[in-house]
């Protein structure tokens, strides 16, 4: 028997939100990102290369990033802060002064906005070697590369030129798909190693593999969740949370935490399908019928 029953629904809340499942995708994503920073376990930084992470939204990119971010704290030198990696949360708009800032932001600097951009890029170079970086993430890297801005697209491409000529980090960008095309289009940037990169995509439930993960990654789920078990992982219940999410992971967690809230409120010892249905309605958009928590997933 659980003890949610003793504990107070902000506590509850708390739990579910604050719930993390290892799975699959994030297994390959922090392996990727670990051999982008270091091509051998145990060996050196890589140097002078851009690596690229891709994948559709919500499937454990920017998550990974954090996680390999946290092994590697800034510390403090002689001369200031030293950060082995660097994350960059790329700017939605700005254009290329907005782009500089966030790198800016991520190294600590404080920056006059008189300052040039010139000056700035000098002063953000030279930060980066001071710093010590040894490896530089951006996140979110399509917002870097808008295509219907060539300024701003061929801006950030010609400033990772510069940052790689340092010698001194790999540079990985990671986004959406489109990422790689938009950097392989560069013939510069994709001759700085020849642009490896690790594509994570949502769960496919016709793959017996991933569906085997997707059902293990439910029953994770209802491990943690602070009510009695649900058998998430059933066949019937784990193909109704597959055809609500697309197999994405953050919107799998989105669901649980929306039906779990909605189980609270209502008193609710267990996880049913009603209260999972009740936050897919929430959800889905005008004038859509289906509902995969009270109609049979299939016939979708």
């Amino acid at each position: 028997m659980r003890d949610f029953k003793e504990r107070l629904p902000a506590d509850r809340q708390r739990q579910m939100t604050n719930i993390f499942v290892d799975h699959a995708n994030h297994q390959q994503a922090t392996k990727a990102i670990r051999r982008f920073f270091k091509p051998v376990e145990g060996g050196v930084p890589g140097r002078g290369n851009i690596c690229a992470l891709i994948g559709e939204s919500r499937t454990g990119k920017t998550y990974g990033a954090s996680e390999v971010l946290a092994e590697y704290k800034p510390e403090i030198g002689a001369d200031g802060i030293k950060r082995s990696v660097l994350l960059v949360d790329s700017p939605i708009e700005g254009g290329a002064r907005a782009v500089l800032d966030s790198i800016a932001s991520g190294l600590g600097m404080q920056v006059s906005l008189r300052m040039t951009n010139s000056n700035l890029i000098l002063a953000i170079l030279r930060e980066l070697q001071r710093s010590e970086v040894q490896f530089v993430i951006f996140d979110e890297a399509q917002e870097l590369f808008p295509e219907k801005n060539r300024k701003v697209l061929s801006f950030s491409r010609k400033l990772l030129r510069k940052m790689l000529n340092l010698n001194q980090f790999n540079i990985l960008c990671i986004g959406l798909p489109e990422t790689y095309s938009i950097l392989a289009e560069d013939s510069q940037l994709i001759g700085r190693g020849g642009l490896p990169y690790k594509r994570l995509r949502p769960y496919d439930w016709t793959d017996p593999v991933d569906c085997q993960h997707f059902r293990v990654l439910c029953h994770k789920f209802d491990e943690e969740m602070p009510f009695e078990l649900s058998d998430f992982a059933s066949m019937d219940f784990s193909s109704r949370l597959f055809k609500a999410t697309k197999g994405c992971i953050g919107i799998l967690k989105v669901y649980m935490i929306a039906a779990g809230e909605i189980a609270l409120e209502a008193g609710s010892d267990r996880l049913e399908l009603c209260h999972f249905a009740e936050a897919y309605d929430n959800r889905k958009r005008p004038n859509e019928v289906f509902n995969p928590f009270r109609n049979d997933p299939s016939l979708s």
